[in-house]
This record gives C-alpha cells, sequence and structure tokens, in this order.
C-alpha cells in the first residue's frame, strides 16, 4: 500500500517498516463514533495532507473494541472512546473528546499530559514525538525492528 494511505476498517496491513532504525511508515488510528463521522474523516484526512508518510484508518469505537486494534496495529490512537481505557501497549494514545470542556488525555511513551482545545497541528506534533519514540526504540534495539504488542513502551535502557 502506497504512503500517506487513507482507509477504513478491514483492511489487514503489517505495523511498520524499519530499516537502519528510521520508520518508514507511521500508522495512525481515528476511532470516533458516527455521530462525529465529519470530525474523524476530517482529523484522518488532515494527517494523511500534512503527514504523507503516514498509514491513517479511521473507525468507530465497536470496531475499535471488535478488533480493529490489533488488526492495524497503529502507533498512534486518536479517539473519543468513552468505557475504553488506553493500556499503555501502543507507543501513543490519545483520548480526544468532543466536549471541549473536557481535556484530551496524551500518553507518549510514559509521558502524559492534558491539553485543553488541542488543534490538528497539536495532534501532528504528539503524531511526531510518538514516531520518535519509537525510532528511537529501535535504534536503540539496532535495527532488530519494533518491539511486539503488549512489551513496555519504556526504551531499552
Amino acid at each position: 500500500m502506497p504512503v500517506g494511505t487513507f482507509r477504513s476498517a478491514g483492511d489487514p496491513l503489517s505495523w511498520y517498516t524499519c530499516r537502519r532504525g528510521r520508520i518508514v511508515e507511521t500508522r495512525v488510528l481515528v476511532a470516533f463514533e458516527d455521530e462525529y463521522r465529519a470530525y474523524r474523516e476530517v482529523i484522518a484526512a488532515g494527517i494523511v495532507v500534512l503527514r504523507p508518510s503516514a498509514v491513517v484508518a479511521t473507525c468507530t469505537p465497536d470496531e475499535l473494541l471488535g478488533g480493529e486494534l490489533e488488526r492495524f496495529d497503529p502507533q498512534v490512537v486518536i479517539c473519543d472512546c468513552p468505557g475504553f481505557v488506553d493500556a499503555g501497549d501502543r507507543p501513543a494514545w490519545v483520548e480526544l473528546h468532543m466536549e471541549h470542556e473536557r481535556p484530551a488525555k496524551v500518553r507518549v511513551g510514559e509521558d502524559r499530559r492534558e491539553f485543553t482545545r488541542l488543534s490538528l497541528e497539536g495532534l501532528l506534533e504528539i503524531i511526531d514525538e510518538a514516531e520518535k519514540f519509537v525510532r528511537a526504540i529501535a535504534d536503540r534495539m539496532g535495527d532488530r525492528g519494533p518491539p511486539g504488542r503488549g512489551k513496555s513502551n519504556r526504551p531499552p535502557t
């Protein structure tokens, strides 16, 4: 699949390609209820346009819980999924609420923070940070590729 690809759920792809410690593609999964479909699709399209090396998928929270998270295996998850807890097994997780009075909760590796009114530019910075985080892990592993699922997001010491 070419880089800068936008797709919907159900299309199996590998996590990412690692060559000499460099990430060739970043996988981003955007999950919002169909009620917020326009937001979901605009966020995904904005990421594809402004980060053409990213592969972006969209789904609903039901599809996320139904296995799309494991099938697509993203480095970055951006969602508003009530009741779905960040298990910490992805390099980055963004809980982005459509109600503006609730802050966005962001985790990249072990670093956690909150933002009010997180913009597309802010999301792109988080995606860039997650890519650097994963690249650092790959560099420390010496071209052996990314850590497997379910392992710690902390870079080896």
